[in-house]
């Protein structure tokens, strides 16, 4: 398992507890069957390895959003003339799905530029890597690939604590009100450098603050991807901006866990993670142990996830709601 370099962030990696606070959650029952994401190969001769190196080391290595770290890089072929040659991996095509731009950055003799599918997450027993080697490519044992995925995961506490302070809050003084369903939703965009930048919304099923007709889906999740979808509206009319997934990479911090509903759609804004408080038992769409165990947020049928945690401490009492209720 690769660790932090002063990682100061205290991870309970058997239990998936991070600073005692924050239960990661995700399916009890973890399969076999790999999922696969795309990568850049190409072919070289031997001596130009050295070269390779380099240029994912100084090009692709770090820059690449999918982590290639249960992947040697390198492995040995045959051309069709039967001379040892090198395959090697360059980058997934999440880092760059255009061969011409792939090719500009091969500055020495190279050849077939080619996209193959590789798993994208080792296995999760080390007996598994020689099956899975000889099977698709040839893997490293690292570990726990969780173990990875909470490394490489950045956990701001005091942003969280701030936040979770403030959908509490909020939902504590909607309970206080005839007619608030009291779920309480928070969306924070990563290209905000000011933490008080944020989207925060009330559920509105049973009221409308705006004066609209109260919708039976507008629960505080949807609610709030329609405001953050007016905010890019305004954006984009405005200025010259990347035309993004709405939510991508957000973080989402709610009172309650969210219904399937409200989960798919976190799905389709493409967030990075989802903070929830209260476990919804009937209605809930993460948990194993919640509704039907869905574990939405990490389906491997669907084609994007997210992390989801949730706060397991007891500074933050958010209000009870109906158990049949969808937050």
């Amino acid at each position: 398992m690769v660790k932090k370099i002063n990682n100061s962030i205290k991870i309970d990696f058997k239990r998936c507890i991070v600073e005692d606070k924050l239960l990661q959650v995700r399916p009890v029952i973890r399969t076999d069957i790999p999922e696969f994401c795309t990568v850049w190969t190409i072919e070289i001769e031997p001596i130009y390895s050295k070269k390779f190196i380099e240029l994912v080391r100084t090009n692709t290595r770090d820059q690449d959003p999918i982590s290639l770290q249960h992947i040697k890089r390198i492995r040995k072929i045959k051309s069709e003339e039967g001379k040892p040659i090198l395959q090697c991996i360059v980058c997934s095509t999440d880092f760059s799905n255009s061969q011409r731009e792939i090719s500009k950055l091969i500055k020495f003799p190279h050849s077939n530029i080619l996209c193959i599918n590789v798993p994208r997450e080792g296995p999760y027993e080390k007996e598994k890597v020689k099956e899975w080697s000889e099977m698709y490519w040839p893997l490293v044992w690292n570990g726990d690939p969780n173990d990875q995925i909470l490394n490489d995961s950045v956990f701001l506490m005091d942003n969280i604590r701030y936040y979770l302070d403030i959908i509490t809050a909020k939902a504590n003084e909607a309970k206080m009100k005839t007619g608030y369903l009291p779920v309480v939703s928070l969306f924070v965009d990563p290209r905000s450098k000011d933490r008080n930048d944020f989207v925060l919304v009330e559920d509105r099923r049973t009221h409308n603050s705006n004066g609209e007709l109260a919708l039976p889906i507008d629960h505080s999740i949807m609610v709030g991807i329609n405001q953050v979808a007016k905010y890019e509206k305004s954006n984009r009319l405005n200025e010259e901006v990347s035309q993004n997934y709405l939510c991508l990479n957000f973080d989402v911090y709610t009172t309650h866990e969210p219904c399937s509903m409200c989960s798919m759609a976190l799905i389709h804004s493409r967030i990075n993670r989802c903070i929830f408080v209260r476990e919804m038992e009937k209605t809930g769409c993460f948990s194993p142990s919640s509704g039907n165990a869905y574990c939405m947020h990490a389906n491997k049928k669907l084609n994007s996830k997210y992390e989801v945690f949730q706060w397991i401490g007891e500074e933050y009492q958010v209000p009870h709601i109906n158990d049949d209720i969808c937050a």
